[in-house]
């Protein structure tokens, strides 16, 4: 059996980013829920509370770092290693990119994703 991995990723603005064999993860849009204990267990609920999708990459450093920095309303296109595909729109680069050894790090979110295939 084989595990769902992030396989390629396709940024609007920038092409196919160069990434790293491991070290990427894909958080969905999807919704926190908050339990609320009632008096009852009857009238035990929760609230739901929206979260951003998010995607966590590592990339080897043959792009400039700083064409990440102004990063806003990309669509990224993310491609699992089990076929499913799916888009971020209006994604922007959440924090500044740190260039180590030959690689970095860039964490987008996105108020939505959507699985297209």
């Amino acid at each position: 059996m084989e595990l769902f991995k992030v396989k390629k990723v396709i940024s609007r603005a920038m092409g196919e980013l160069p990434l790293q064999g491991d070290g990427s993860t894909f958080k969905p849009q999807a919704y926190k829920r908050e339990t609320k204990v009632g008096e009852t267990p009857s009238n035990t609920g929760y609230v739901e509370t929206p979260t951003a999708a998010e995607l966590k990459i590592k990339l080897n450093a043959v792009l400039d770092p700083q064409d990440y920095r102004n990063l806003t309303d990309d669509t990224l296109t993310i491609y699992l290693s089990n076929g499913s595909v799916h888009v971020m729109p209006q994604a922007w680069s959440v924090e500044p990119v740190e260039l180590q050894q030959g690689e970095y790090e860039v964490t987008f979110n996105s108020g939505m994703s959507e699985r297209i295939q």
